[in-house]
């Protein structure tokens, strides 16, 4: 065989490999987020010093909570799919907010440093599936994604 041969060979592996990844994954990808008729479910919860909060009020839109600790995630329109369903999306709805160093809910505040009931400092955190995120407002959540909003030592 010559290099010219080879060559095209390489060429025509890669293109059909590149066909086949396309097909199982699909053209929005693996961490592309969710496309229009998807319904996507991811749970979460609220913990304050240890302590889980109740459920968040039902909240509206394509990214919302039925007040049942679950992200539900049906887009509608493009505005709320692939990368769009981030949590900064789902939190829009909420009477939750989070940010790297503050974290309210029920018109409470907590900040880093705060003190829990036990004397120690809190801090703010968000994990997914267990992992602390550090841009988690851009996390877009998985179907079957474990989201937790911590504030505590």
């Amino acid at each position: 065989m010559g290099l010219v041969t080879l060559l095209i060979a390489g060429a025509a592996v890669l293109l059909v490999g590149g066909l086949v990844y396309r097909a199982v994954v699909g053209t929005t990808g693996a961490s592309a987020g969710p496309r229009l008729g998807d319904h996507w479910h991811a749970p979460f919860r609220i913990v304050v010093c240890g302590e889980r909060l109740p459920p968040l009020p039902a909240t509206p839109g394509d990214i919302h909570s039925h007040g049942d600790d679950v992200i539900h995630i049906h887009p509608s329109t493009s505005a709320t799919t692939g990368r769009n369903a981030t949590l900064a999306a789902f939190l829009a709805t909420t009477t939750l907010r989070v940010t790297a160093s503050e974290l309210s809910v029920g018109g409470r505040t907590y900040r880093n440093g705060d003190t829990c009931p036990d004397g120690r400092p809190g801090r703010v955190s968000v994990l997914v599936n267990g992992r602390a995120q550090d841009d988690f407002l851009a996390y877009v959540p998985r179907d079957g994604d474990r989201v937790e909003f911590v504030f505590g030592p």
